[in-house]
């Protein structure tokens, strides 16, 4: 007997279940995404130009003010070393492209067509100091880096509820602490720690709902979740262009976050994990509850908790009889070593391509928002085409003919001229639906090429170094 046979005695897709998917699963990975991404549009660096006190306070419009405070050889880090009160005076405001230039002794104006304020105005992290708003974003993925396997850990030993609760009110906390920090350091030391549980949050909140399924609803909760995601993504570039602000879009997300502490009461403790941790009566109190929710009848009678136990004593004697393995055994055998590292290879070359296109946005032609949302949008056909595929032509080719659109579309930009900048929109587009894609396909495919003893440690082995591939991914957008 395994847990599948008493999840099919209590339901293994009834009302309970649904319930779960439409009160917590898809509202959940709406907002996951808010506060897993917002430090895109948090440390995003306005346009800017040094800041001249006479100049700024005089009558004279934005766009002329700015023709005379920028050299063409450098607008953005320095200025005319000129006597701007004299020439303001003398009505005579002519300007001279020979006069001498200095750097920005006197801070920065920034363009507040999109932003009222960033990160980036906050603590001028500009010119010589630009390369800041890449670190913001590097720490993040740091911070998952080293996340991943502690809450991995917090989750087998306390459990999938109690974790997930934590990493939310973590989220919460670091989120809203960040920005109101009066200390640079102690803001970069706040947003790794908010990015600390970006992914596990996003696994956590998944396996919650996998673990009370039959194994043939597990894709369409694949589909579910990450459409869901996908979703919470289109949205995020509306809420940053409505707050306008990175204190009030912070609030905005860390509010969210918060209120993931409500699904407390919605959401049950894995009863997989109870019975691996001898909890058999609280297991049987959540399985009886699901089978009444469902209208079953295993909740009647004491049936369900002797099979429960039963269940326990098997899993016992399974791990007592078992070889003790571990992570050496991936570099061991010739088998698991070559899955392992292809599996590593495709974690990394999704993740790099992934999060580098959704933050490169801001090069992009056109508005920053409107290419977030599309290169957003194009997820759902990616997703729903894979979900549909996946089945018909199996994983490994839904995987090649990702990547080979992936690889296609990144070389577009490199193969038509600088002029046409539309083709670095599409070449987004088309890139990001095949990153999607193959996204999907790999967390429905790498689980199934590790043995059952090994398969979490592999998953988790694989994405921290795949999400470690991605620490220079902000650098690389930089330059």
């Amino acid at each position: 007997m395994d847990f599948e046979d008493i999840l099919k005695d209590v339901g293994g897709f009834g009302l309970y279940q649904k319930i779960l998917v439409v009160g917590f699963l898809i509202p959940a990975f709406i907002v996951i995404p808010w506060f897993s991404m917002n430090s895109i549009f948090l440390s995003n660096t306005p346009e800017h130009w040094c800041y001249v006190p006479e100049v700024a306070h005089s009558n004279l419009s934005l766009e002329f003010q700015k023709l005379l405070i920028r050299p063409p050889s450098d607008k953005s880090c320095s200025r005319y070393d000129i006597n701007y009160s004299q020439i303001l005076e003398s009505g005579n405001w002519s300007i001279n492209p020979d006069w001498p230039t200095t750097k920005c002794d006197r801070g920065w104006q920034f363009d507040k067509t999109n932003y009222d304020a960033t990160a980036a105005t906050r603590w001028n992290m500009v010119c010589k100091d630009g390369h800041y708003s890449s670190l913001v974003l590097s720490l993040i993925f740091i911070g998952d880096v080293v996340g991943t396997p502690f809450y991995g850990f917090l989750s087998d030993r306390w459990g999938r509820k109690p974790t997930f609760l934590f990493m939310a009110l973590v989220i919460s906390v670091t989120e809203i602490g960040s920005v109101l920090s009066p200390y640079f350091v102690l803001f970069l030391i706040l947003r790794a720690i908010n990015g600390s549980a970006m992914s596990t949050i996003y696994g956590v909140a998944y396996i919650i709902i996998i673990e009370l399924v039959n194994p043939d609803m597990r894709t369409r909760m694949n589909g579910i979740s990450t459409t869901s995601w996908t979703i919470g993504l289109c949205f995020l570039p509306l809420i940053a262009w409505l707050t306008r602000n990175w204190i009030y879009l912070s609030i905005t997300t860390s509010a969210t976050a918060a209120l993931l502490l409500l699904f407390w009461k919605l959401i049950p403790e894995s009863p997989s994990w109870l019975i691996s941790q001898d909890k058999y009566t609280e297991a049987t109190e959540i399985m009886k509850r699901i089978s009444k929710i469902n209208g079953k009848k295993a909740h009647e009678g004491n049936e369900l908790l002797q099979k429960i136990q039963k269940l326990g004593d098997k899993i016992k004697k399974q791990k007592d009889g078992e070889d003790q393995h571990s992570p050496l055994d991936f570099f061991r055998y010739p088998t698991l070593r070559k899955r392992f590292l292809l599996v590593t290879i495709c974690w990394m070359g999704n993740s790099i391509p992934y999060f580098g296109l959704q933050m490169n946005v801001k090069n992009l032609a056109g508005s920053e928002f409107l290419n977030f949302f599309l290169v957003s949008l194009v997820e759902i056909p990616a997703h729903i085409s894979t979900w549909l595929f996946m089945e018909r032509i199996g994983r490994r080719w839904c995987s090649v003919c990702a990547f080979v659109l992936s690889t296609i579309a990144c070389l577009l930009p490199v193969i038509f001229p600088p002029e046409y900048e539309m083709v670095g929109v599409v070449a987004s587009l088309l890139a990001k639906a095949g990153t999607s894609s193959a996204f999907m396909t790999l967390y429905q495919q790498s689980p199934e090429l590790f043995p059952t003893s090994l398969r979490g440690v592999g998953m988790g082995m694989s994405c921290t170094i795949g999400t470690g591939s991605t620490l220079l991914v902000p650098y690389v957008v930089y330059l």
